[in-house]
């Protein structure tokens, strides 16, 4: 569930990008960007000449951020149907049902979309593991606010990576009594 979310938003923000970048060209070019027949060339296309999706209305994030709580449940799953309805490639990706099978209150669904809606897809840069460090990131969010009699415990991705170089063996070998 949260990495469909994390994928809505990643999505969404690309999209807003690429209809802002459109929007930029557009005006250097001398059209208005807001001009019904500039809108229908350019912006109804299924993709952007960057190769940007070109989000049906219901899946974007500016849709979902602003859907009221007790409408979100079946706000994401319309989006994600959509999605999948308006993409051969995306066909059948998503569970049916994903948000509105679950029996999350309202308020609860609302706080995580919030949570979400914080990162952006540039925070992560180009990072090969994504969905690591998303699910790192919401750890740390979420561990920050644990006590230590939950057992739930955070160490900064710099400190791990600290600590595998330290104890990473480069050269030489490496004895261990448990193995021999």
């Amino acid at each position: 569930m949260m990495l469909t979310l994390v994928f809505l938003r990643f999505i969404g923000e690309k999209f807003e990008d690429g209809v802002a970048s459109l929007r930029e060209t557009l005006t250097a070019q001398g059209l208005d960007p807001d001009d019904e027949s500039i809108q229908a060339a350019f912006f109804d296309d299924a993709t952007f000449t960057d190769g940007t999706y070109n989000l049906p209305i219901e899946a974007r994030w500016s849709t979902v951020i602003n859907t009221p709580p007790a409408k979100l449940n079946v706000a994401l799953d319309a989006a994600l149907h959509s999605i999948a309805a308006s993409s051969e490639q995306l066909k059948g990706c998503f569970v049916e049902g994903t948000f509105t099978t679950r029996n999350l209150a309202a308020n609860d669904i609302k706080k995580i979309v919030d949570e979400v809606h914080k990162i952006r897809h540039k925070t992560f840069g180009e990072e090969k593991d994504l969905i690591g460090r998303v699910y790192e990131y919401f750890l740390k969010e979420f561990a920050v606010n644990a006590t230590k009699e939950e057992g739930e415990y955070y160490t900064p991705h710099d400190v791990v990576q600290l600590i595998a170089a330290m104890i990473e063996p480069f050269d030489g070998t490496l004895y261990d009594e448990a193995v021999a």
